[in-house]
């Protein structure tokens, strides 16, 4: 039946297996996906008043987006992300899944509902507990915040993103093949709450964060909670990472002082090794070639491409990321299990990640410096 083996497999997605416990990798592990987290949101912190101001830019004098596509992106955003399109979605899906006995989409009604409700109490509270101005607010560029200062001092986080992403997080886990356009939804009512001039960067960016934690905590069994919200940071602190490494990238021109180019060059070839070792991996079907794994493959590729930056910051943001990934691997107990694909699959799988990868490194290249908004 439709949905049945994906509502089995999120059952078992965070459960931990019968192995004992190795207690060490996994509290070094989750440390270095904090680590990860707190360096992203303090290097993106930076980027908000001039994103804000290169967004103001783009506004006719009259207030509106002269460009239709960037127009349509913040109209058609801000109503997705409103709390009664996600709650009409969700009505949706429940009904479709208790009329057809489908489990995964009934499941997926329910638990979104209740992701809903908990994000928009999470996003609430957060948001008059600091106290940020909303960006109209901004002038000079200073930071300010006032607690309970009422209308417009409410931008932290930004609720769309908060509930948008607690939904796509129990969708991502009921349908799993199509968690990336699910997610990719998500991401992109998230940024057009920034095109719209209603949210900084860091507002979409935690509010992200606080959703998807939210509905990965409801969409798996309470009893695991611990695993559950350890698995959703560690697949969270990569998207955090790429997306800090990108508007750094297209923020910042080239340069040519210290220490840019040495890392630029090093992380050509550490992304050059992860390549290889990944694809004589691929085309072994296995997971390992002795020492050089495929978790330490995939580190070096996501080292790389972070050193491609120039930055030294984000290339310790990106370290953090990928010696957690690969101490969650070698401990070799993933609170996440994710079925390996086989066959056809596999191989397109595969062919798609090289082909991103090449694609980050030539981005690197050619769209440094591509705003300059700093």
């Amino acid at each position: 039946m439709v949905g049945e083996r994906d509502a089995a497999g999120a059952e078992q997605s965070v459960r931990p297996d019968s192995t004992p416990p190795s207690v060490a990798p996994r509290i070094t592990s989750l440390a270095f996906s904090l680590a990860a987290l707190v360096l992203a949101f303090i290097g993106m912190f930076e980027w908000d008043a001039p994103i804000t101001r290169f967004v103001r830019s783009l506004y006719h004098p009259v207030g509106y987006l002269p460009d239709p596509w960037l127009a349509q992106l913040s109209d058609i955003g801000d109503l997705l992300g409103r709390g009664e399109s996600l709650a009409a979605a969700s009505l949706v899906i429940l009904a479709v899944g208790m009329t057809l006995k489908w489990v995964a989409w009934r499941d997926a009604g329910w638990q979104s509902l209740l992701a809903h409700g908990m994000a928009g109490l999470i996003s609430n509270g957060v948001k008059h507990l600091v106290g940020r101005p909303r960006p109209k607010f901004m002038h000079a560029g200073n930071f300010a915040l006032s607690p309970a200062g009422g209308s417009g001092w409410d931008s932290f986080p930004s609720g769309h993103a908060t509930v948008s992403f607690a939904v796509a997080a129990v969708l991502a886990v009921r349908f799993p093949r199509a968690r990336w356009v699910i997610v990719g939804i998500a991401a992109a009512i998230a940024l057009s709450r920034i095109l719209r001039g209603a949210h900084f960067l860091t507002d979409t960016v935690g509010g992200a964060v606080l959703g998807w934690l939210a509905g990965i905590l409801v969409a798996h069994p309470w009893r695991d909670w611990r695993f559950s919200l350890a698995a959703a940071l560690h697949s969270l602190t990569p998207f955090l990472a790429g997306s800090y490494a990108l508007v750094w990238t297209i923020g910042h021109r080239p340069s040519d002082l210290w220490p840019g180019p040495q890392l630029i060059g090093c992380g050509m070839l550490l992304t050059t090794i992860g390549l290889v070792g990944h694809a004589y991996q691929a085309m072994k079907q296995a997971d390992s070639a002795g020492w050089f794994s495929k978790s330490l493959s995939q580190s070096l590729i996501g080292l790389g491409l972070g050193m491609t930056t120039g930055s030294a910051w984000v290339t310790m943001t990106v370290l953090c990321v990928c010696l957690a990934h690969w101490l969650r691997e070698r401990d070799g107990r993933s609170e996440v299990q994710i079925v390996k694909a086989s066959g056809p699959y596999a191989l397109t799988t595969e062919a798609g990640f090289v082909l991103l990868v090449l694609l980050g490194l030539l981005a690197s290249i050619e769209f440094r410096g591509a705003l300059a908004v700093e």
